[in-house]
């Protein structure tokens, strides 16, 4: 077996995004772990809901850590420089709103954006539970997953980290935070295309449920 298709290459070339993983699971116990605190002190419901946004989107992003030295190995993948740029970019370009300064927000636009970015890390490990040993940052195709929310909309995942950025879009300055969202999302939907190619080109079944399935808003788009 060519040493490509082996679990120990597949491990070494998701080193890097693991260990990324990693510090962004502890950074976020570190600001959960505050918060919490916080919310005990002050007996604030919008501390607690800030507390709930960390620790929600800590296990999203342990999650992904989990599945990463998990999963099945690559049955095909995208060729080329320009589809890994592009799936690196959708996937980390986001995290640029962290060099922004942050913006004060009413309470009645803190409670949307806290519950913003509950629903889109929940969702978003609703999600990962059905796509388990199949989840990939690259365009690979290692297992279908037709099930659960893949069965309404083909890209579920995107669709729930893309509402939890728009409640996290709320907390920085404006408008420079939208435009990283507008561009987060643009690469994204490339992303989405190129995995729909090797998706295609590796299970018959794909196609047909391409067909029939709405990209990320049932009967819109």
């Amino acid at each position: 077996m060519e040493f490509w298709r082996t679990k120990t290459y597949d491990l070494l070339a998701a080193s890097p995004l693991i260990v990324l993983y990693g510090l962004g699971s502890w950074g976020l116990w570190i600001q959960a772990t505050a918060a919490i605190q916080t919310a005990a002190k002050s007996g604030s419901s919008l501390a607690a809901l800030d507390a709930g946004t960390f620790l929600v989107s800590l296990a999203f992003i342990a999650f992904e850590a989990v599945l990463f030295t998990v999963r099945r190995t690559p049955q095909t993948f995208s060729t080329g420089w320009l589809p890994r740029a592009v799936a690196l970019a959708g996937a980390n370009v986001s995290t640029a709103l962290l060099l922004l300064p942050r913006s004060s927000m009413p309470p009645a636009l803190h409670v949307v954006s806290g519950l913003l970015v509950v629903a889109g890390a929940a969702g978003s490990i609703w999600v990962l539970s059905y796509l388990g040993r199949a989840f990939a940052v690259m365009p690979q195709a290692r297992q279908l997953t037709l099930q659960g929310p893949y069965a309404v909309v083909r890209h579920p995942l995107y669709l729930f980290e893309l509402i939890g950025l728009l409640g996290a879009m709320l907390q920085f300055r404006q408008p420079w935070a939208l435009m990283i969202v507008a561009v987060t999302f643009a690469f994204q939907l490339m992303r989405m295309s190129f995995e729909e190619r090797v998706l295609s080109q590796t299970f018959p079944a794909y196609a047909p449920y391409a067909a029939r399935t709405a990209r990320l808003i049932p009967h819109v788009y």
